[in-house]
């Protein structure tokens, strides 16, 4: 069977200019109404705009395997955070960032009942819903509630079954006062399960003037 290529659908529609080569692109359906010198200047400056771009793009690229050599150096080296050049007039900063995830399955099992105490749940479906709210039905807000009645007021629109899980999601956001449970863990009060708690080190690396 031959491969049949389908062509994107083109958003604008090409508007002529006398310049070599050079079209605008407009939205459908307008009549442009605008003067040649107006398209000499609105070139010049897309030019301009353009060739910057491109130039900002290559340096970036050339960027990169300078940043991951300047944070494989701080990493091997303790206590390593820059340097400064007053010749070269630049203070360089590497700097590490920790970012903490909890897990929270295991951190309700690791809390027991001290979970609510110092931990609460935001049930996100484009909007922020605090799991346990009761409504005026007598319902209380949970996971399995929200995604049953979306599930419903989804299928009711017409979409299917099968398609319920491709156009539906939703996840629970905790919140939890750090400093207490790393008190409740140093009393002894909880013990966080392997894997409760983990962290993920990013690096930063900035470069300012030292004199403008």
């Amino acid at each position: 069977m031959d491969k049949v290529e389908k062509k994107r659908k083109e958003r604008f529609e090409v508007f002529p200019t006398e310049l070599p080569g050079v079209q605008l692109r407009i939205e459908p359906g307008i009549e442009l109404d605008i003067l040649r010198k107006t398209i000499e200047s609105f070139y010049q400056l897309a030019k301009q705009f353009a060739e910057v771009k491109f130039q900002i793009d290559d340096l970036t690229d050339q960027q990169d395997p300078r940043r991951e050599e300047i944070i494989g150096t701080a990493k091997e080296h303790e206590g390593l955070r820059g340097l400064t050049s007053e010749e070269d007039n630049f203070v360089l900063t590497v700097t590490p960032r920790e970012k903490v995830i909890w897990n929270r399955e295991l951190l309700k099992e690791s809390m027991g009942i001290a979970y609510s105490a110092v931990i609460r749940e935001d049930l996100a479906v484009n909007v922020l819903v605090p799991v346990g709210f009761p409504t005026e039905k007598g319902i209380t807000i949970s996971e399995e509630v929200m995604a049953k009645a979306i599930g419903e007021a989804l299928t009711n629109l017409g979409i299917s079954e099968e398609d319920l899980a491709k156009v539906m999601h939703q996840e629970v956001n905790i919140s939890l006062d750090e400093e207490k449970v790393a008190e409740m863990v140093n009393q002894g009060r909880v013990k966080l399960l392997e894997g409760a708690k983990t962290s993920e080190i990013t690096w930063q690396v900035r470069v300012d003037r030292l004199k403008k």
